[in-house]
């Protein structure tokens, strides 16, 4: 499930695009930040870190892509943990599980109202990125050359497991497809949840607002916590169970500058200005106060975590969804019984 060298050509084109800031610069930052997923008032966020230096070209080039996943609630934001790839989330019987790639290993979260916890973490045994896909409840990864583990990531337990020179191609565990070629084995599933949309902002008159909510923020106050005040117009508002989440934008911050310009540039939107320095960067909640929470420093090679790390917190199956399950256990009890005595007779 690794988009790693797509990213890194798509970014590499367009940042050949903008006028002068490869030539004037010697350095670059990147931070793009994904919303994946609201339940209630908490929201499960992935920031995207890519640092950029100069090749032997005098461009400027990624020199890696970094991954790290937060859980924010009404008390603030907290470190999940970094990975190789951005997490993928699904829905399930009334939770979110959210499922992290990192090198040799695929880590399972899932996420309720008012809760986080830690479900599972599947070991590949294999270098690099893991092969996985979901079908929700089940995650299935290969864990070696030749092995396929199946896990019920409901129950937290093995599905089964499948021996590739035995396996042929095709669909397992209601809904995981496995095509074997000639360069090793793909593994196809659902798709992910689709990220939850942004709300517009707007600002006028001093006010940041967002239009149809009644919500009216003093610019000033907001701007204090931006590395530019023109972002403001460009933040993302998410709209929570009782409050609203605002995220920045996706911007490139230009450092290291040559001779030929005038300091450091950062780039967001359709805006290109200069700046003097960078703070921390953070998210705003709204729930009738404005609150900061800090997620870390962007340091030019490497971003710095500033947020505590996640407590755990135990997630129940919703009622509505418990209840199905026992009118559905009932149901299948009667229809045993029904088909006993009739058997008899």
């Amino acid at each position: 499930m690794g988009r790693v060298p797509g990213l890194l050509l798509v970014l590499t084109v367009l940042l050949s695009f903008l006028p002068g800031a490869c030539a004037d610069y010697l350095g670059a930052e990147s931070l793009d930040f994904h919303v994946l997923a609201v339940y209630g008032d908490s929201a499960l966020l992935s920031l995207v870190y890519v640092p950029y230096s100069t090749s032997m070209s005098d461009m400027l080039v990624p020199t890696g892509y970094f991954y790290y996943s937060f859980y924010v609630n009404s008390s603030g934001v907290y470190f999940i943990g970094g990975s190789w790839d951005t997490p993928v989330v699904y829905w399930y019987r009334g939770l979110y599980y959210v499922f992290v790639p990192d090198e040799g290993r695929v880590d399972v979260y899932r996420m309720g109202e008012d809760c986080f916890e830690r479900v599972t973490s599947v070991k590949t045994g294999l270098e690099g990125s893991p092969n996985f896909a979901v079908a929700v409840p089940y995650l299935v990864v290969q864990v070696s050359e030749n092995e396929l583990l199946a896990i019920n990531v409901a129950r937290n337990a093995t599905a089964g497991i499948l021996d590739l020179r035995e396996t042929e191609s095709g669909t397992y565990f209601r809904g995981v497809t496995v095509v074997k070629g000639q360069w090793g084995v793909e593994l196809e599933g659902d798709e992910p949840e689709k990220p939850p949309k942004p709300l517009n902002v707007e600002v006028d008159n001093g006010r940041l607002k967002i239009p149809g909510k009644g919500v009216e923020l003093s610019l000033q106050a907001v701007s204090e916590h931006l590395w530019n005040a023109r972002e403001a117009g460009h933040l993302r508002a998410y709209e929570l169970e009782n409050a609203l989440l605002l995220v920045p934008p996706d911007v490139t911050h230009y450092f290291a500058p040559d001779a030929n310009s005038t300091g450091e540039l950062l780039v967001f939107g359709n805006e290109s200005v200069p700046v003097r320095g960078i703070s921390e960067v953070s998210l705003l909640y709204y729930d009738g106060s404005l609150k900061v929470f800090p997620l870390g420093e962007a340091w030019g090679s490497r971003f710095a975590v500033g947020a505590d790390n996640v407590t755990f917190s135990r997630c129940e199956v919703p009622r509505t969804y418990a209840l199905e399950f026992w009118a559905a256990v009932v149901l299948l009890a009667l229809i045993g019984f029904t088909w006993f005595f009739m058997v008899r007779r």
